[in-house]
């Protein structure tokens, strides 16, 4: 997800998230973009819009060490980073759609991971217990 002011370029970037980050060059043709509304509440955001941009493949089609640290490096000045953006940077998930998990890594302090069904993500909270901020455990 990107997010922009309206009036900023008629056309969207999508090299400068998935260019990098890709083996094959081939699939930049694949990448679907759509653009909804703002989704955060903050004073003007009709003046914004987030262009969602998605490609469907596997793990081994993209460099996903590189797009994990340009997701953690965003507030530091390392590399690689996505950058560029006005409006903060973009959100980047990763969605497995034979388990229905999304894994999204917000930045340097740490990541979400959502399932439709929570036994689907158990053996992984269970796993990675100590990681987990105690506000968010389960007793």
């Amino acid at each position: 997800n990107v997010y922009k002011h309206k009036m900023e370029g008629k056309y969207p970037r999508k090299l400068k998230v998935y260019k990098p980050f890709l083996k094959h060059k081939r699939y930049l043709n694949q990448i679907q973009v759509k653009t909804y509304p703002y989704p955060f509440e903050i004073d003007g955001a009709e003046e914004y819009e987030m262009q969602q941009f998605s490609l469907l493949c596997k793990c081994k089609d993209i460099r996903v060490n590189e797009l994990l640290k340009a997701a953690s490096n965003e507030d530091f000045p390392l590399k690689p980073k996505f950058g560029g953006y006005s409006v903060g940077y973009p959100d980047v998930f990763f969605v497995n759609i034979t388990k229905d998990i999304i894994f999204f890594v917000y930045d340097d302090r740490g990541c979400e991971l959502i399932a439709l069904d929570v036994e689907r993500i158990h053996p992984l909270y269970k796993k990675y217990y100590h990681w987990i901020d105690e506000a968010d455990r389960l007793s």
